[in-house]
């Protein structure tokens, strides 16, 4: 049976984001965390306004240290027990989220709706640092339980995740935490997939797509693509890397990103 073959070098899926609004980093943390991708935009000198990331780590440190973003949209920013590196500890656009509301602007998005409903008894913090947040009214309740945050959708133009195997279709098997990745890809125009390993046929390998081909616009073979963290069980977190990644020096990050990351092979 014939298939089209979604493979692409990884400098030409780097390229689509150059100039996107709002690109999306799948992963967690330390784990599965697209970086082959963040050293094709340093060494391409690739930016675009927004960065979202459910749990801000290395990537969103090094893009705001090299001014690769206008903004960042997270709930947690940090590398770690490592704490921030040059790029967090700078002034930095930060629009904060939780992750009820990131999680529903996103579900908007793939839903195509313009905003899902966040009761205000459960978002009192969240309200106090986004004031453009609109309030709306559950038709249902009655009295203080009816007013809600009306979290807008939060459509991405892009989105990248690592995964540990990936065939030449798209369907592509994630491996331990899954993160917010699936919610990423739906609410994505575009799905770029890293992977470990690029196969013919992931289901040969008694593998379940955690990633299905109708989901998947390209796919990237990059081995070592999530380090200097992790993609278990092939590798784990290099914390020496990582603690002398957090010494450099903000002016310094771009060369360190092209000398001590490995470059996509």
């Amino acid at each position: 049976m014939s298939y089209v073959d979604k493979t692409l070098p990884a400098h030409a899926a780097a390229e689509l984001a150059r100039g996107a609004r709002r690109v999306a980093l799948g992963g967690w943390s330390l784990s599965r965390r697209p970086i082959g991708m963040v050293w094709e935009w340093v060494a391409r000198d690739i930016r675009f306004r927004e960065l979202v990331v459910a749990t801000g780590s290395l990537e969103a440190d090094i893009l705001a240290a090299v001014d690769g973003v206008r903004s960042i949209r997270s709930f947690f920013l940090g590398i770690e027990a490592v704490g921030p590196g040059p790029g967090l500890k700078s002034e930095l656009d930060v629009i904060e989220e939780t992750e009820s509301s990131l999680t529903l602007g996103l579900q908007a998005a793939a839903q195509g709706l313009p905003f899902l409903p966040l009761p205000l008894a459960h978002a009192e913090a969240l309200r106090a640092v986004r004031p453009d947040l609109a309030l709306t009214l559950d038709p249902y309740a009655e009295g203080d339980a009816a007013q809600c945050l009306a979290i807008p959708a939060l459509p991405i133009d892009i989105a990248y995740v690592h995964a540990l195997r990936a065939d030449r279709r798209g369907n592509a098997f994630l491996s331990g935490h899954k993160a917010a990745d699936r919610l990423l890809a739906h609410a994505a125009r575009c799905v770029v997939v890293s992977c470990e390993e690029l196969v013919d046929d992931l289901a040969a390998y008694g593998d379940t797509a955690d990633l299905v081909e109708p989901l998947v616009d390209h796919v990237v073979l990059l081995p070592g693509g999530a380090r200097p963290g992790n993609c278990l069980p092939l590798y784990e977190t290099d914390w020496p890397v990582l603690l002398d990644y957090v010494a450099t020096d903000r002016d310094a990050v771009a060369d360190w990103v092209l000398q001590a990351i490995p470059p996509p092979a």
